[in-house]
């Protein structure tokens, strides 16, 4: 794959990202799981005073396994969290490798009642 042709392929995630409103997401694919499954993963944007910031989960009930992206580029997507230990862990999502399965909604609250 030429770099024009990842260019092309990572446009339509970042002019999707770029739509986001204030808690909304879009659900992407990428990768596959151990039974061969494609994964699939929430893209969120968050607004705040200072900017907007965005991060990945795994598209789950709990979407507790994710990322903050530290910036998008032309072809990735350049994520990082810490662990307990303060140790920092950085992983390049490339763009181009993923594919919209749904755009965009809404973060809701749940009315889980105990």
């Amino acid at each position: 794959m030429t770099y024009s042709d990842k260019l092309k392929a990572a446009k339509t995630i970042i002019s999707a990202v770029n739509r986001l409103r204030d808690k909304e997401y879009i659900v992407v694919s990428y990768g596959t799981d151990y039974n061969n499954e494609p994964m699939r993963y929430r893209i969120t944007a968050n607004f705040y005073k200072s900017g907007t910031s965005y991060s990945i989960n795994k598209d789950d009930v709990w979407a507790m396994n994710g990322m903050n992206i530290a910036e998008f580029t032309n072809t990735m997507a350049k994520a990082y969290t810490f662990d307990m230990m303060s140790q920092r862990t950085t992983y390049n999502f490339p763009l181009y490798m993923m594919t919209i399965v749904e755009e965009p909604f809404k973060v809701t609250d749940n009315n889980l009642k105990f």
